[in-house]
Order: C-alpha cells, then structure tokens, then sequence
C-alpha cells in the first residue's frame, strides 16, 4: 500500500487502523521534531511561525505543549504539593 500524504506507517499499522488522540498524532510528533531540531533560536522561532502558518494555531498549541512538557514536569516535581505527596508514600520503619 503507497504511502500518501494522510498516511503514516506505524509498524504494520497505519493511521487508518488507530483513533489517536488530537494531541498526539503523528503530524503532531513529526511537526514537534522538526520544530525541536533547529539548530538556534531563530531557525526555531521561524518553523514556529512556519507550520503555524502551515497547519493552524490549534495543532501547533498541541505541537508547542509537547515540547513544554519537561520543563512543566520539572517545575511540578519542585513544588511544595509534590513534594509532600511524596513525603507522604514513603514508608517508615519503625
């Protein structure tokens, strides 16, 4: 079966045969990976403003979330709340 433009191959399936999540098709993957292989700041600022321009504002707010998504996860295992939550799992030995 030729690959076409809508069409992504995944092992033996194909998009066609998984119902993914808005957020993580795999245009979302693809467009986040040529916007995180930029080489600097610039380069990154325009394929922003290029696939913006490309696919919509809605698809690339879930491009720019996956790539946010370390630094939400690394601010969030520093709060006082996480830490806490994991204060309190520890088990004591008494």
């Amino acid at each position: 079966m030729p690959l076409g433009k809508n069409t992504h191959k995944l092992g033996n399936l194909t998009e066609d045969n998984i119902n993914f999540p808005k957020h993580l098709t795999p245009e979302i993957i693809h467009t986040a990976l040529f916007v995180h292989n930029a080489h600097d700041k610039a380069e990154t600022i325009t394929r922003v403003k290029f696939c913006t321009k490309e696919y919509g504002e809605k698809m690339m707010t879930y491009v720019m979330a996956l790539l946010i998504l370390p630094i939400l996860m690394d601010n969030m295992t520093k709060s006082v709340d996480y830490t806490n939550f994991i204060a309190s799992r520890k088990k004591t030995i008494n």
